[in-house]
């Protein structure tokens, strides 16, 4: 069901200029769907956090029990290096679009509020996408060069082909996860935000 469809449903009338419509009720409907909408992005920020979170302790754990093994300090500490930014781009993207409302009653902040909610999840998508595209393979490189140092007895260098196909393997895994997460997290939230607003326009125009 459509947003006109929903508040016609709801406020029993269909719109024209002749029957005034309540704008608060309006505007209810509207969050609803976009909450509804958007409850998968914000499913993927409290799943990526808590995997930084694993990721930031695993990297400290390594870090403080191999401290005197340099290799292994120097990649993981680089693993936490190269989530830091990441961690805080979700942060800061996410506070915006969890606390973004309708602050008052008149038509525009209706439109803004969509328009916000939109550009902020468009934001982070786009530098979600650029990010990945080094930080997979590095962070595929590093997590494939530890478990090797850690649990391969001489570590990559004895079996070269082996760490190949690991890493190969470790990245069309997380390839295929993160296809599928966007798709899911971003894609359709997006998709469906911007279907919204053009029901909310198309009725705006209709009390012109």
């Amino acid at each position: 069901m459509s947003t006109l469809d929903e508040f016609k449903k709801q406020w029993g009338h269909s719109f024209s200029e002749s029957i005034p419509y309540d704008e608060l009720a309006f505007q209810k409907v509207i969050k609803r769907r976009v909450n509804q909408h958007t409850k998968s992005s914000m499913q993927y920020f409290w799943a990526s956090f808590a995997l930084q979170i694993l990721i930031y302790a695993m990297c400290g754990h390594l870090v403080i029990r191999y401290w005197f093994a340099t290799p292994i300090l120097l990649l993981s500490l680089t693993g936490i290096l190269l989530y830091i930014p990441f961690t805080i781009m979700l942060l800061k993207k996410f506070k915006r679009f969890a606390g973004t409302s309708v602050l008052c009653k008149e038509t525009s902040s209706i439109h803004k509020y969509l328009l916000e909610k939109q550009s902020l999840l468009e934001s982070f998508f786009r530098f979600k996408k650029r990010y990945e595209l080094f930080l997979i393979p590095l962070i595929s490189a590093i997590a494939m060069f530890l478990v090797f140092a850690i649990y391969v007895p001489g570590g990559v260098q004895s079996f070269p082909l082996g760490a190949a196909i690991t890493y190969l393997i470790t990245l069309l895994s997380c390839y295929l996860a993160i296809r599928a997460e966007n798709r899911k997290s971003f894609v359709q939230p997006l998709a469906q935000i911007k279907a919204i607003l053009s029901e909310y326009e198309t009725g705006a125009s209709m009390q012109e």
